[in-house]
């Protein structure tokens, strides 16, 4: 399978995993019931491996499940229509919002390390327009893809929200981009969210020692099982990483930085004092 069809997979396969464990049943055993291993179903569950309509509707079954739910399950064997409807909007970005759209939903933890920017999830509408517009394109697709980004952060204040970490370094707080007005009104978005109790922004100092973060931005989301991926993104191409080996790296990473970033409350001090440097100048 495609890694972006494995990620659009993700989302059923946790409702899947989700009705196994409420019938009090294991992977060994739902796998016994439908003569298939027990592998497979611990594959279909993380998202690696893509049920077809007859499995789905087998596990229905076994599990119970009837009527409009079972719909459902079965509309989101391949494509979803949310997906769907973001892979529209995403235009030629559409494998990454898709994988994004799923991921972002599903973790119950999101890590985002950032050297240069502001995280995505974190971005103020004139912030993402300002970045967005340096790939000179049309202004109505422009607009479509400001408000692709900035929907996503609707995760941020869901029911049952994903528990959020910013790792941004120091110099994230200088870069104006020609425009001091929309980086002062970034600072005081960060600010905002900082109160969020879901939230954490930690600054990554200048003055600290070379660190694994160096290496490269990434977003780190870990699902409420433990399942974890990883994701980078550059220059209109991204990579998500699903195996545990290939996931060592991000994960020691972002273990690292929560020891050398600096605190909650001093990065919020640091944040402020970049903005109020920007509203003296």
């Amino acid at each position: 399978m495609r890694q972006s069809e494995a990620l659009r997979q993700l989302g059923l396969g946790v409702r899947l995993r989700t009705l196994r464990e409420n019938k009090g049943m294991t992977t060994r055993s739902v796998g016994s019931s439908l003569g298939v291993s027990r592998s497979s179903i611990s594959r279909t569950e993380r998202g690696l491996r893509a049920p077809d309509r007859e499995e789905v509707s087998a596990l229905c079954a076994l599990f119970g499940v009837t009527g409009d739910e079972k719909q459902e399950l079965l509309d989101r064997v391949g494509e979803s229509q949310e997906t769907s409807a973001w892979l529209a909007l995403g235009d030629g970005m559409s494998d990454q919002l898709a994988s994004l759209l799923v991921l972002e939903r599903e973790a119950a933890k999101i890590t985002c390390v950032e050297l240069a920017l502001v995280p995505g999830l974190a971005q103020a509408p004139d912030y993402t327009r300002c970045l967005m517009a340096l790939s000179d394109r049309p202004p109505r697709e422009l607009e479509r893809r400001v408000a692709a980004r900035l929907g996503r952060q609707a995760v941020l204040s869901r029911p049952d929200p994903p528990h959020v970490t910013f790792m941004i370094d120091e110099s994230v707080l200088a870069r104006t981009f020609g425009d001091t007005a929309v980086l002062r009104v970034q600072l005081d978005h960060l600010i905002t969210l900082s109160r969020r109790n879901n939230v954490a922004i930690r600054v990554l100092p200048l003055s600290m020692p070379p660190h694994p973060g160096l290496d490269g931005s990434f977003t780190l989301f870990e699902l409420a099982d433990g399942t974890a991926y990883a994701f980078t993104e550059s220059q209109g191409f991204a990579v998500c990483l699903a195996e545990p080996a290939d996931l060592k790296p991000a994960v020691e990473t972002c273990k690292r930085l929560d020891e050398v970033a600096l605190a909650e409350r001093e990065s919020v001090d640091l944040i402020t004092q970049a903005a109020e440097r920007l509203t003296d100048g």
